[in-house]
Formats: C-alpha cells, sequence, structure tokens
C-alpha cells in the first residue's frame, strides 16, 4: 500500500489527477504535487503577406506592349488602339505601377519595371495584405509561436515558478530576428499565411506594440518509479504531458540546481516511506527465488 495522499504535499486540485496517474501507471506513486504560475510573452505584430495572382486581360495587355512594342506607347495610344476609355486603362497602369510593375512617366509613355518583366514572363503578379498577428514566447516549453488572436490576459494567484528555476525565452527580443528566420517559424504555427509551395510569402514583418505577460499555470508532479525506484519531475497543464518542461526540471534537479523540498515541499522522509511501501515487482520477485533456488541447489 502506497502512504495516504493526505501524508503526502499533494495540492488538494491535484489529487484526483494524482490518483489517476497511480491507477493508469501501477508501478508509480505520486509522491508530490503543486501548481505554479509562469509569464509567457506576448508580442504584437504585423506582416505583409505578398501571394500572386494572375492577371486580367488589360493588365496583361498592357504589360505585354511594354515589353514587346518599340517605341514604348503611351497610355492614351493603347486606350486608342483598343477603343476604350482612356480612364479604364490609366486606373489598371496604376494598379501596375502600385504593384511594382509598370512605370509612366509625365507624358503617359509606359516602361516595363524589372520586377513586372519577371511579373510578366511567369503570368502572374504579387499582390501584398498587411495581417496582424502575435508571437508566443514560452521559457518553460522553449517554443516561439505565432497566433492570429491576442491571449486573455488573466489573474492567476499561485507561487510564481521563476521564483525557485531560472526560466529564459528562447528567443530574447523579436526585434533581432532576421525574415529569414521569422519565416519558418511563422510557417510551423500553421497560420497558413507563409506557405512558398503555394507562391504565399511573409515578406516583412514589423513589432508594432510592447510585450504583454500573460500568466500560465503548470502542474508539477514528483513521482516514485517503483520498478527503477527513482524519482522524476514531471510537468502537466492539465493532463497533457509538457516533455520538454518536464526534461528541464529534472535536468536542473539531477545538477543539485533546483530543490524538491522548495519545489513541492517534499522531504526525503517522506520518499524514503513510499519507497519502503511499494511491494518488489513480480520480476523482481521471480529472479529473487531463481537466485536463491541456484544457492541452495549449489550449496547441496
Amino acid at each position: 500500500m502506497f502512504l495516504a495522499s493526505s501524508t503526502k504535499p499533494i495540492d488538494s486540485n491535484l489529487s484526483s489527477l494524482a490518483e489517476q496517474i497511480e491507477q493508469q501507471n501501477p508501478g508509480l506513486s505520486v509522491l508530490a504535487a503543486r501548481q505554479f504560475r509562469f509569464a509567457i510573452r506576448q508580442t504584437p505584430l504585423e506582416v505583409a503577406i505578398s501571394e500572386p495572382r494572375e492577371f486580367n486581360v488589360l493588365e496583361e495587355f498592357i504589360l505585354r506592349a511594354g515589353v514587346e512594342f518599340e517605341p514604348a506607347p503611351t497610355l492614351q495610344e493603347l486606350a486608342d488602339l483598343l477603343g476604350l476609355d482612356e480612364i479604364f486603362v490609366k486606373t489598371t497602369a496604376a494598379t501596375l505601377v502600385s504593384l511594382e510593375s509598370l512605370e509612366v512617366a509625365e507624358n503617359g509613355k509606359i516602361a516595363i519595371a524589372p520586377q513586372g518583366r519577371d511579373f510578366f514572363e511567369k503570368g502572374a503578379v504579387s499582390r501584398s495584405q498587411i495581417q496582424s498577428i502575435y508571437a508566443i514566447s514560452d521559457p518553460l516549453n522553449q517554443t516561439l509561436t505565432f497566433k492570429f488572436d491576442a491571449l486573455a490576459a488573466e489573474s492567476v494567484n499561485l507561487p510564481d515558478l521563476a521564483d525557485l528555476v531560472s526560466l529564459e525565452h528562447k528567443i530574447s527580443d523579436l526585434a533581432n530576428l532576421s525574415l529569414a528566420e521569422i519565416q519558418p517559424l511563422i510557417q510551423d504555427s500553421g497560420l497558413g499565411i507563409h506557405a512558398p509551395q503555394n507562391g504565399k510569402i511573409v515578406s516583412a514583418c514589423d513589432v508594432v506594440g510592447d510585450d504583454l505577460d500573460i500568466w500560465q499555470t503548470v502542474s508539477i508532479f514528483v513521482l516514485l518509479d517503483g520498478i527503477e525506484n527513482k524519482t522524476t519531475i514531471q510537468a502537466r497543464q492539465g493532463k497533457q504531458i509538457l516533455e520538454t518542461a518536464s526534461n528541464f526540471l529534472n535536468e536542473l534537479e539531477s545538477q543539485q540546481k533546483l530543490s524538491l523540498n522548495e519545489l513541492c515541499k517534499l522531504t526525503p522522509d517522506i520518499a524514503q516511506q513510499e519507497s519502503e511501501t511499494i511491494p518488489a515487482p513480480k520480476n523482481r520477485k521471480q529472479a529473487s527465488k531463481k537466485k536463491s533456488k541456484e544457492t541452495e541447489s549449489g550449496n547441496k
């Protein structure tokens, strides 16, 4: 029989989960469980997203004229050639100018821009839009992710894990990252705004506001493995096990940079008492019996 939960330092709101862990893992005993808060960092960003679209008929004709006509025509000459009111040609040309595909002189003469020649050869123009997103830096799980919506800031009345553990952000300052470094991080976040295979590219990224700390809750469990007879630290959010955070805390404890007593009020005598109550695993008992028989046989 394991020690009763009431004799172990387990937060009351974690006792049912502690019991569930023990039921699902017969070789494990929960020695301690405690909840903490820790701060993740939210940074507001604006990104420019470029994606291709096909030219309409008039855009393609104007660009073709800029590439193939010699000398280059004016907008009025193009309008006369097409039998259109010049205002339609001017409006379309202004769109191409805004896309840095066309240049128009004061006399209305057109010239293809270097980027416009590239677009013309591809048969598509790159259009750009601005999107607001948020970077979320998690120092405990060592992640940097991006979201469309801001996280809500809430008050969490729990001990701060940072008082016991040094938590450092994976990226100290987003403004110092190059666009090439940010692009794959945005792509991995699954927002769909950077998909080079589809021609969709984040072409610019700017920090547009101050960082904001958002409190998160983490549950820390200290587990005793009855088979290996060793303790491990396990970090969870809800029922989800945080592997990176768990490995980080275990590494600190192995280096004696983290005290289980300070972390979860776990004293050595509690761990010792629990260890003594754990029945030896069957394979260990069988191995012990086999060894005894071999000893007896050798003594005959």
